[in-house]
Order: C-alpha cells, then sequence, then structure tokens
C-alpha cells in the first residue's frame, strides 16, 4: 500500500525498488496471488531454493516502527530486469517463505519513460486477469516531495499494484530520490499486517 511505499522510502532509500514489465510472468489465466512471479519467484516460495543460507545471511533486514513478526529484505543479486528485489519474511521463519514480493525499476530525469512503462505493464498484467479493472488514483507524498500514480488490481488472496513516483526536483537534489516505477505482489493477510504495523 501507500503507507508500505512511504515506509520503504523512508526506512531504506539506498533499496528503493523498481520494476519493468518483461519480468512479471503469469500463466495464461492468473486466478490467485500465487500464480504471479518476479524473477522466477512467487509467494509461498522458499528463498533457500534461489539462494543460499549464508548468502541470506548477508542481506540487511528492515523491521516496521510498531511489530517485528515479519522483515523486509532486500536481495541484491544479478537480475535480468530489475534494479532490485524485496521480499517479506516471517520472523525466525528458518525456511524463509516468501511472504510478499516488491520489484522496481530506476527511471533519472526521465519520468515520462516511467509512465509509458507503467501504461504497458498494466496491460499486460490486466491481459492475465479475468477481473482485470483495475483502480488507478493519485498519492501526494508529504511535504510536497512528489506524485504516484497508482493502479491497484484486486485478485483471489491478495493484490497487484503497479504505480510511477514522480518526485519533485527538490525531493531528488536534497534526498537524492529517483523517478521510478514499481510493481507489488501482497497478500491480504501482509496488507492487513502493514497498517497495523506502521
Amino acid at each position: 500500500d501507500v503507507d508500505y511505499v512511504l515506509f520503504t522510502m523512508m526506512k531504506k532509500l539506498s533499496t528503493y525498488l523498481f520494476l519493468i514489465l518483461f519480468s512479471f510472468q503469469t500463466p495464461s489465466w492468473a486466478d490467485d496471488i500465487q500464480d504471479f512471479q518476479i524473477e522466477g519467484m512467487s509467494i509461498g516460495d522458499s528463498l533457500l531454493d534461489y539462494f543460499s543460507k549464508e548468502d541470506l545471511k548477508n542481506f540487511s533486514k528492515d523491521y516496521y516502527p510498531k511489530s517485528k513478526k515479519y522483515y523486509q529484505m532486500t536481495l541484491n543479486g544479478d537480475y535480468n530486469d530489475f534494479d532490485n528485489v524485496t521480499v517479506k519474511i516471517k520472523d525466525n521463519d528458518k525456511k524463509y517463505i516468501i511472504a510478499s514480493l516488491f520489484g522496481s525499476k530506476y527511471f533519472p530525469d526521465n519520468f515520462s519513460k516511467c509512465a509509458k512503462e507503467k501504461d504497458e505493464m498494466i496491460k499486460f498484467v490486466s491481459s492475465f486477469l479475468k477481473n482485470n479493472n483495475g483502480d488507478t488514483y493519485e498519492y501526494e507524498y508529504p511535504n510536497n516531495n512528489g506524485t504516484a500514480f497508482i493502479t491497484d488490481f484486486d485478485i483471489s488472496g491478495g493484490a497487484i499494484r503497479i504505480w510511477c513516483v514522480d518526485w519533485s526536483k527538490k525531493a531528488e537534489e536534497e534526498l537524492n530520490y529517483t523517478d521510478n516505477l514499481s510493481l507489488s505482489v501482497t497478500t491480504n493477510k501482509i496488507s492487513q499486517w502493514i497498517n497495523e504495523a506502521l
């Protein structure tokens, strides 16, 4: 959700994550949140299928202010299409089961390209959904730092969010923010927890 985006932005700006169109892999029809993949990973998968325990220990963990039930971890790697991927994992889960996925890509000084790829991504994602009527709206960040252009899709078990952020010149210069395209795949359970944890 937008609160989650804002928290991520403030908590760990250097690893703010964004996704491009063709990284998002789906079957011919997607009926459940677990049908969607980012870099081949899906909600419910174990990170141990993709990384060694040593690698996972080297990734930093970020917790939300009011709860440590889950932590957020940035998975640095040599991805095909992503700048970065982040996941949420239940604290002390030795199997590292993915509870949510988030992918991202930067667009330095090129918001128009970000917006164009967002539109392409929306068309791509909606083509795999039986209920493909997304909810589109805008979110204004505090202190006139920028605007997020968001489209949400509800799906069984969760939601998919696609958004582009146009940061203000002040945010870019003083806070080192970069225009970006993002996509998140989140279960209803995690969305509810985020609202309680912020």
